[in-house]
């Protein structure tokens, strides 16, 4: 089943977008950053950890289609892909994550 319409209505209903799976550890690192800003709230984790893995297959196609990308996490920012916990972890590591929080509008 496709879910390209959801990941549509998603990424347009939601300023910032983290598409995540429970299993994953990147995605947990994600989390963990979400909660140490205290911005758990303004982001929408589309959690697929919990289905099947035919299911969980399909969500990632139909974000990989939509948007190009299907690494977990994805993290999206006004429907534009942002980046991965790469990016977190390299703006974490030059102590720049709460700059770019603001600049993204995650902080103010």
């Amino acid at each position: 089943m496709s879910h390209i319409k959801e990941v549509e209505l998603l990424l347009d209903e939601h300023k910032f977008v983290q598409f995540s799976a429970n299993w994953c550890p990147d995605c947990q690192y994600a989390n963990r950053i979400w909660n140490r800003y205290n911005v758990q709230e303004k982001v929408k984790v589309v959690e697929i950890g919990n289905l099947s893995k035919d299911e969980q297959e399909s969500w990632r196609i139909s974000f990989q289609q939509v948007t190009g990308s299907r690494n977990l996490p994805s993290i999206y920012v006004n429907g534009k892909l942002w980046g991965t916990e790469s990016e977190l972890r390299n703006y974490e590591d030059n102590n720049q994550l709460e700059e770019e929080f603001k600049k993204i509008g995650l902080l103010k």
